[in-house]
């Protein structure tokens, strides 16, 4: 089965050392990591890099976004788009200019992310459905926002598996064993919280992506 993919997943790269470009103009930076083949963004400061190459497999120049130009660099991300479902994986939810589909898996972590999110009763042809994860967390940002998390995921967790008992079709692959949190990070300065949610299907694979509400 196929759906249309409605979520980004990335993979944040191991970035070993960050050092300036000497001499190159606009203000940029030389980044050494493992594995830079696949990179798809450059995060420096929380902001994309407006253009950056991969001139080996393990080193990058990035320009630097031009609202940090003249400022102190505090943090840099290499995000690549060679997937591994763990818990270095986070999720974006975007919907491009060319959807692609999406089986498997990453369909299933698609149906549940949507779900958690949801509010319930938003849909009024199902009602019961919606884990209300941003109405939750919207309200609590602070530590005590783990066992909201842990509610909202749980009530998906069971949700879905109530409504693909009742379908026949649906391929183990794509069909929730379990869903668990299994980190949790909140920050009440960026008024944002991350969890690492960890799904196993009915085929024995368990998938891990890092959602921030």
């Amino acid at each position: 089965m196929f759906g249309i993919q409605l979520v980004r997943l990335l993979d944040v790269l191991n970035v070993n050392t960050v050092r300036s470009a000497v001499g190159v103009s606009p203000r940029s930076l030389i980044i050494t990591g493992k594995d830079f083949r696949n990179v798809e963004v450059v995060l420096i400061n929380g902001a994309p890099s407006p253009d950056f190459v991969a001139y080996s497999q393990t080193e990058l120049i990035a320009q630097v976004p031009d609202q940090y130009v003249d400022s102190f660099i505090t943090s840099v991300s290499v995000l690549s788009s060679g997937l591994t479902l763990t818990d270095r994986s986070l999720v974006q939810f975007t919907f491009g200019t060319r959807p692609k589909k999406v089986a498997g898996v990453v369909r299933l972590i698609q149906t549940f992310l949507r779900l958690l999110l949801r509010t319930p009763g938003s849909n009024i042809f199902h009602k019961r459905s919606g884990g209300g994860l941003i109405r939750r967390v919207g309200s609590n940002i602070s530590e005590g926002a783990s066992a909201d998390i842990v509610i909202a995921v749980n009530s998906t967790q069971q949700y879905l598996i109530g409504v693909q008992t009742a379908e026949r079709n649906i391929p183990p692959a794509e069909r929730l064993l379990s869903a668990t949190v299994a980190k949790v990070s909140a920050s009440r300065k960026d008024t944002a919280v991350s969890v690492t949610i960890v799904l196993t299907n009915h085929s024995g694979q368990s998938a891990a992506a890092t959602l921030t509400v």
